[in-house]
């Protein structure tokens, strides 16, 4: 068997760059190590089942709700997004736990993440946003399934700083990666990997 067949697992994001690291207004984290699965409720029981198993309640909108080993973020009518970092195969997980009341599909290496701050990280992605995020419109924990640019993303506000976990499609990280290069050129943008996760 020869070396070509082996394949070498290479980030979504290869193509994202710093720019004037030392102003650092925008810095980026790939978070590649997270597990991530698409939730369906299928009947009532879904959310007692969630709560006695990982201790949370689910949302019923656009928000984000942690227990102590998984996040739930709502993006749609019945349906989340399931993820965490590490750990145990997740979609096998929440399929024993949760048994038939859900449908569940693994996404882990459907989508890519990145986690995007700063203090100048709003004025930076608000450029390709189609919606608000001033801090009277959209707080920590809150979720919008929207575009940005001409790219699909799930937006997260993790913190008040404030911090964003932006999820698209891994075959449109590219294509985000030249924009927020562009989009965050007059702030400087910091690629750190050593960053908080």
């Amino acid at each position: 068997m020869s070396d070509r067949s082996i394949l070498t697992a290479r980030t979504a994001f290869r193509t994202l760059s710093a720019t004037s690291p030392s102003l650092a207004g925008v810095t980026i984290l790939e978070r590649d190590r997270l597990q991530i699965a698409t939730v369906i409720a299928r009947d009532p029981s879904f959310g007692p089942r969630v709560k006695a198993c990982y201790d949370v309640d689910v949302p019923t909108g656009p928000h984000a709700c942690s227990g102590p080993s998984v996040t739930f973020l709502g993006i749609g009518p019945r349906t989340w997004l399931a993820q965490r970092e590490g750990g145990v195969p997740l979609t096998e997980e929440l399929s024993d736990a949760l048994g038939d009341c859900a449908a569940i599909a693994d996404q882990s290496d459907g989508y890519a993440v990145l986690r995007i701050w700063g203090d100048r990280a709003r004025a930076a992605f608000e450029k390709g946003l189609s919606i608000d995020l001033h801090p009277r419109s959209f707080g920590p924990g809150d979720v919008a399934v929207t575009t940005c640019s001409h790219v699909g993303v799930i937006v997260h506000q993790v913190d008040d700083e404030p911090t964003y976990d932006i999820a698209m499609f891994r075959s449109y990280a590219s294509a985000f990666c030249h924009w927020l290069t562009e989009s965050a050129a007059e702030y400087g943008l910091a690629v750190n990997p050593d960053a908080r996760a």
